[in-house]
């Protein structure tokens, strides 16, 4: 007999559920949601000093064009842009952009992007703790899940004006959280009312799971953080298959870099079978983890893992199908060479393209954007106008975050 609830189990109702969720999220991405911008955060380290993003425009059918608009100004600690903005971040469902301004800063600024290619700074303000770097929200944008870097290191909530983009502390009981020492990702269920954070150093490292039990309370999950065992050097970003309840997170392992875990609806997590996971039999190394940069993204369906490595002295993006009953990870024929030092990886909501930040290293050094066209065959292609130029790596700006922001309909 089948384990009804059991979602690993091919013949229950639950797995059922899930094989038809995921193809309805697959029909509703087709039609109602179109690759629009990608958010650049960006800083200048020589004279004039200046920071802010840049939002390149995305052509739906072509991808990443050299046309942007941007909010670039001198360098300001006490209001935005900060001097080095540590991470942007798009509100779901929204057209809004959070931004980070980074230590010596702690701002918390709200721009509005609008279908119309407007652009306008809604809300900046002081935040009370210490460099908020991490960032989650719930799916109706009302609640923000922040890292902060104060002693000891903790997971904050935040709650949102959806109108003025202004924020206030909502902890009520339960938050804020200790998640160890250098809390470097946060991912949330709305299925099971969880939140995730990666500590990535120092003793205990682990995956914290957190149960809200209600408006106002929670606790921590008995065991955590969770431990994978073979105590890898430093842990990375989390990426999450919410109706799998599957969670895979990167690490610094010299052969084995992708751990992955199964959890249940109250956060309690084990391992997946043949955890942890190799990209490549000829891995030799993580890409950089510059500024929390993410080398790891899942696509919208949580069919497949794009992951950026290093093998043989050349930089790989791949794709990794997952195996819904089992959760492991299979690694694909669709393995593309990319620039050098790989980072900030971005999966666009569509699912129609995958983005990076690479350099161009040598005698031209320069930072670049690249992408790639994914179709749901599990094909990956270069995207027809990639590479775009940033700019040269000694005089203009440093690309420090990016994400993709999506058009609603």
């Amino acid at each position: 007999m089948p384990a009804l609830h059991n979602p690993s189990d091919p013949f229950s109702d639950e797995y059922g559920k899930n094989v038809l969720l995921s193809e309805l999220i697959r029909y509703w991405l087709r039609d109602k949601i179109v690759p629009d911008g990608l958010i650049v955060a960006v800083s200048k380290s020589a004279v004039p000093y200046e920071s802010g993003f840049r939002i390149y425009r995305v052509d739906p059918d072509i991808g990443v064009t050299t046309e942007y608009d941007s909010d670039i100004r001198s360098a300001n600690v006490n209001a935005f842009p900060g001097c080095q903005p540590v991470r942007v971040s798009v509100a779901p469902n929204s057209r809004d952009i959070i931004t980070f301004t980074g230590s010596a800063s702690d701002h918390i600024v709200t721009h509005r992007y609008g279908t119309d290619r407007s652009l306008n700074l809604l809300k900046d303000e002081f935040y009370s703790g210490v460099i908020p770097s991490m960032v989650a929200f719930r799916s109706d944008s009302s609640t923000m899940y922040v890292t902060d870097f104060s002693n000891p290191n903790k997971l904050q909530r935040l709650n949102r004006d959806l109108t003025s983009g202004s924020t206030s502390l909502g902890n009520g009981s339960g938050y804020p959280f200790s998640v160890g020492c250098a809390p470097i990702s946060i991912k949330t269920s709305q299925l099971d009312n969880l939140v995730f954070a990666v500590s990535s150093s120092y003793l205990p490292i682990g995956i914290y799971s957190f149960k809200n039990t209600g408006s106002d309370s929670g606790a921590i999950t008995s065991g955590s953080p969770y431990n994978s065992g073979s105590n890898p050097s430093q842990q990375n970003n989390l990426c999450i298959s919410e109706y799998d309840r599957f969670l895979y997170m990167t690490s610094v392992n010299g052969t084995n870099p992708i751990y992955g875990v199964r959890y249940d609806s109250e956060g309690n997590m084990t391992a997946l079978p043949n955890s942890p996971f190799s990209p490549d039999s000829g891995f030799t190394a993580p890409t950089s983890n510059t500024n929390y940069a993410t080398s790891l993204a899942i696509d919208p369906q949580n069919k497949y893992l794009a992951y950026l490595y290093s093998a043989g002295g050349t930089f790989y993006i791949r794709l990794l199908a997952i195996d819904k009953s089992s959760g492991n990870l299979i690694p694909t024929d669709q393995k593309i060479s990319v620039g050098n030092s790989p980072m900030h990886l971005d999966w666009d909501k569509s699912g129609k393209f995958i983005y990076l930040i690479s350099d161009t290293g040598g005698t031209t050094n320069k930072f670049q954007i690249e992408y790639f066209n994914f179709t749901y065959d599990g094909k990956l292609t270069k995207g027809t106008n990639s590479p775009i130029t940033i700019g040269a790596m000694s005089s203009d700006f440093t690309p420090r975050h990016m994400t993709s922001i999506p058009r609603y309909y």
